[in-house]
Formats: C-alpha cells, sequence, structure tokens
C-alpha cells in the first residue's frame, strides 16, 4: 500500500467523523488538527507531514496561497535576512529601533518594500541560481548579493513536496470551541524541478520574507526571522503538479483512487 492509499484510507476515516473540536481556536489551528488525526508530529519544516506527503487544509479560496517550502538564501550572507532588514528593511511600527524585512517578490516585476527600494527574482540558467536584484529610486541594479542555488531549491522541493494532499474543510463554533469538518481531499504529484523554475519566471511562484520583531515574552523587543518561503496560490498548482484522481466507491461507500 503506498502512502497516498495510506492518507485515503485515513481520510475516510477523519471524513466519517463530522465535526470534530480543534486543538484551540487560533487561526493555524485547523492544519494542527488534521496533522493530530493523522498522527503526525509535525512540525519540522524540511520533511513532509504524512510519511512522503506534505498536508495542508485550506477553505475552499481559489486564490488561497501556501508555503511549498522554506529556504534560506545560500549567498555570501549566513544570516541573509537579517543583512537584508539591516540593509534595504525599514523600521518596524511597534520597535522603531530595530529594521524588519517583509514582502512578497517574484520575477515577473520589482516589488517595492519599504520606501527606498524595490525587488525582483532573477533567474539565472546558465549560473543555476535564483538571484534577488536590489533596485534603488531611480530603478537602478544596487545589489545581487542574495541568492539560491538550484541544487539547494531542488533537494527541498522534492523532499517537502514531491506529494501534496490538501484537505478542505468547513467549521463551526459549539459552546464557544471551534469544531471543523474536514470535508474533501485533494492529491498531488509534482511534475518536476523544471517546471518549478519554469513557474518562478512567469510570476506564479512567490517568494517571502517573513522577518519581524518579538512583541510579548522574554524575547519582546528582539529580531525574529520566521523563515523564508516559496509561496504558490490554489489555482496555479496545475503548472507544478498532476492531480492524483480519488473518486466517491459507492459499494464501499468511501473515497479510493481512482
Amino acid at each position: 500500500m503506498n502512502s497516498f492509499e495510506k492518507l485515503v484510507n485515513q481520510f475516510n476515516e477523519i471524513y466519517k467523523m463530522g465535526f470534530v473540536k480543534s486543538i484551540n481556536n487560533n487561526k493555524n489551528s485547523v492544519g494542527i488538527t488534521i496533522e493530530k488525526l493523522l498522527g503526525s508530529t509535525g512540525g519540522d519544516f524540511n520533511i513532509p507531514d504524512f510519511y512522503d506527503i506534505e498536508i495542508k487544509a485550506l477553505r475552499d479560496y481559489y486564490k488561497a496561497e501556501f508555503d511549498l517550502f522554506n529556504s534560506a538564501p545560500d549567498g555570501k550572507y549566513i544570516c541573509a535576512s537579517q543583512w537584508l532588514s539591516d540593509k534595504y528593511g525599514y523600521p518596524d511600527r511597534g520597535f522603531r529601533n530595530i529594521r524588519v524585512f517583509k514582502g512578497k517578490i517574484n520575477a515577473k516585476y520589482s516589488n517595492k518594500i519599504g520606501l527606498n527600494y524595490s525587488f525582483k527574482l532573477e533567474v539565472d540558467d546558465t549560473l543555476k541560481k535564483i538571484f534577488l536584484n536590489v533596485y534603488d529610486k531611480n530603478n537602478s541594479l544596487i545589489s545581487k548579493d542574495i541568492y539560491w542555488d538550484f541544487d539547494s531549491l531542488k533537494d527541498k522541493l522534492e523532499r517537502k513536496v514531491s506529494k501534496l494532499a490538501i484537505f478542505g474543510f468547513e467549521k463551526k463554533y459549539i459552546n464557544d470551541n471551534l469544531h471543523v469538518h474536514y470535508n474533501s481531499l485533494k492529491l498531488y504529484k509534482l511534475k518536476s524541478f523544471d517546471k518549478f523554475i519554469e513557474n518562478i519566471k512567469k510570476g506564479k511562484i512567490n517568494v517571502e520574507f517573513k522577518t519581524g520583531v518579538h512583541k510579548n515574552g522574554k524575547y519582546r523587543g528582539k529580531f525574529t526571522d520566521h523563515g523564508t518561503s516559496f509561496r504558490i496560490s490554489k489555482n496555479n498548482l496545475c503548472y507544478l503538479f498532476d492531480v492524483v484522481r480519488m473518486v466517491w466507491d459507492k459499494k464501499k461507500e468511501q473515497f479510493v483512487l481512482n
């Protein structure tokens, strides 16, 4: 039995459970709850959630966007995100003495982040790198110091999302507690790394930087990096993944792989 078959079998049991109580009412609880129901330990950004399948939980929003995988840049700076924040970022709203860098960047158009700089991805097939190009107010290129190597991206992509499963759901509150019904499942298989690069060039995959400042706790006022992620929207999945078909078996009264 392959991993997709194992997941479909478990989905059938979860589907029949109807609404289940979420682990809490936080916005990320729907994803964590399905991981727990599947027996996934979760919490590791480098490996899939269920055998070799990455698990996502998304409402049926056509343009819903999510992380494929995280990848710190491979450029000459060890802490590239902090260097980027210090060099080209902007003051945090609550802690003006700390510079942060938050935003999505792609290869089709430049994106202004902060007041003075704009950013764009450049795919170099010869050097086999994706550069983060930095432009000043006059749109002059001033830096290509941050980049990602093809080899490291290929390793992370294939390790993390060679297989992908997206759970759809409904939610409601019972006695002020969030309850979720996982009512659909869509399965995908990665086409190739070449398709990943192609979709970077077309702007269908973004890079998002997420640095900030701890607002509470013992690290309050300290710089933090929530990771640099490659993101795709739900409506662009067809360009990077093949669909693995699943159908309802009337005789067995359950979903099966087609």
